[in-house]
């Protein structure tokens, strides 16, 4: 397959020929539904397919209109209305033909799955949003009405801050109520997660998991010119960082997902790469879950924290790409309490912490990401020094590892001891908050309710400097308990051909090609 991969990804780009972007993407979606995902890789596989409501303005948190034209908010901060954009076209693929363009019943139809378990798509084809959980939006959000067919109101139960920032987020991408009415007709609802249809800048050719993803340019797309286009846009997946660098190298790719601090630095050298830059909004760090009796303890997860010398993870896994961790929420998110100090390495106080607990000796599983990402460049690497760390305090760890989907889904699960994972934030801080609570899956189970409710005094709060104080209770909470061990927060850096032209990489380091060429 990477021979296969390679070949389509050498095309050459002739004079008067159809343009094609190749990028080369660090693993393959598990699913093309963007409601029931919260992984990056399935996200920028969505971006070039799907819209959304609201969208951010590239490399800014400037929110701007998307599907919906304009929006206004009640007096009372729970009504917002939202014009929608007339005139745009859903896409045509094997299998659908749309009879009409979109409208108000897609968006009925995207919210009503995403929020109502009871709804006829969600009984056929159950899933529950990860992000919805999160946001805790079954329980925010009352109703969603059409006023018209092109004008829908959000009526919400309480005042929420990062109502409209959300709608920009992947998971709220708009599908097609028409489709989906087909394929409950069909009896065949799942495959709405393999056959994405979209009213974006490119539509789906084909996918051939682990290996290739084909579109082609969208000829509907609602933005016409606006933003130049390649005809072709090609993701050929490859796992490994070092094998993304050297196509990149070699021309095989125009863009290639982030690799590693030791690749980044020979790229550094090319003069034919640059590289696009953003603040370092995400997180790396250790889950621990707290399902199991040991690690139930908050002394047990405070010694194993204390344990682990993340300076010297930092140097030997980040180099100079990373930022030491001081709190759940990235450095570079205007929310992030930067009076908070991590707890200082102690294996001595660690190991005194462990033994009042009763715990010794301790054997854990520690899993170990098999992918690279900006906030864990090497996951195997920082497992082992992790579980050298811990030996030194009488705790026995057992990496394990698993193929990126199959990690995430047993994470989810709840089958791992300690596991080291990672968030890719955006400027919206409450997206970071509710990944721990009591009603979020992040692999560590924890709830405590008055974490609970500051995150629900935060989103009520009117001004950001309400805001702000209030996240910052509930950072010393968090830092307090550890859920979450934090490890460093990776800065972004994507490498691309020094000819590409137009590619923007956003704070959050999502990646959209739509005004990108590659030369």
């Amino acid at each position: 397959m990477r021979r296969v991969a390679a070949l389509l990804l050498a095309l050459p780009l002739l004079a008067g020929a159809d343009t094609t972007l190749r990028f080369c993407t660090a693993g393959s979606p598990k699913t093309f539904d963007p409601a029931m995902t919260d992984s990056y890789v399935d996200h920028v596989a969505h971006a070039p397919v799907f819209g959304t409501l609201i969208e951010l303005r590239r490399g800014t948190d400037q929110l701007i209109p998307g599907l919906a034209t304009g929006w206004s908010v009640s007096a009372d901060g729970l009504a917002y209305t939202l014009d929608l954009r007339r005139g745009v076209a859903w896409q045509t693929v094997e299998g659908f033909k749309p009879t009409r363009e979109f409208n108000a019943d897609d968006v009925l139809f995207t919210f009503g799955r995403l929020l109502s378990r009871d709804s006829e798509f969600a009984k056929a084809f159950p899933n529950v949003s990860p992000y919805v959980l999160s946001f805790g939006w079954e329980e925010l959000i009352r109703k969603v009405e059409k006023l018209g067919d092109h004008q829908v109101r959000f009526t919400l139960a309480e005042r929420d801050a990062s109502f409209l920032s959300a709608l920009s987020f992947t998971f709220t991408m708009i599908q097609s109520a028409e489709l989906g009415a087909q394929l409950l007709k069909a009896g065949t609802p799942q495959r709405i997660a393999q056959m994405p249809v979209g009213t974006g800048p490119f539509q789906l050719k084909s996918f051939r998991a682990d290996s290739v993803i084909r579109y082609v340019r969208n000829p509907t797309w609602w933005r016409g010119d606006e933003r130049p286009r390649a005809d072709q846009l090609v993701f050929a997946v490859t796992t490994d960082a070092s094998v993304r660098a050297q196509r990149l190298r070699r021309d095989e790719c125009d863009v290639a997902a982030p690799v590693g601090p030791a690749e980044l630095d020979e790229l550094k050298k090319d003069p034919a790469i640059k590289l696009a830059t953003a603040p370092g909004m995400n997180i790396g760090y250790l889950a621990y879950n707290t399902r199991r009796p040991a690690l139930a303890k908050v002394e047990v997860r405070q010694a194993l924290d204390m344990a682990i010398d993340k300076a010297a993870i930092l140097r030997a896994v980040y180099g100079d790409a990373g930022t030491l961790a001081r709190s759940i929420v990235p450095a570079a998110n205007w929310a992030h309490d930067d009076t908070l100090q991590p707890k200082p390495y102690d294996p001595a106080r660690a190991r005194a912490l462990l033994q009042k607990a009763g715990v010794l000796p301790l054997s854990l599983t520690l899993w170990a990401m098999p992918v690279v990402r900006n906030y864990n460049p090497n996951g195997q690497r920082m497992a082992q020094m992790i579980q050298a760390d811990w030996a030194k305090v009488g705790v026995t760890a057992r990496i394990v590892s698993y193929e990126w989907g199959e990690y995430l889904r047993r994470i989810d699960a709840g089958e791992h001891d300690a596991a080291l994972s990672g968030w890719n934030s955006d400027p919206e801080p409450a997206n970071t908050f509710g990944q721990l609570g009591c009603k979020a899956n992040s692999g560590t189970s924890w709830c405590n309710a008055a974490y609970d409710e500051l995150l629900a005094q935060a989103r009520q709060a009117s001004t950001r400097a309400e805001r702000k104080a209030i996240y910052a209770k509930a950072q010393r909470i968090a830092m307090q308990e550890l859920p979450w061990t934090p490890i460093a927060h990776g800065r972004l850096a994507v490498p691309e051909r020094a000819t590409v032209k137009g590619f923007v990489l956003d704070l959050d380091g999502g990646m959209n090609f739509d005004g990108v060429l590659p030369r």
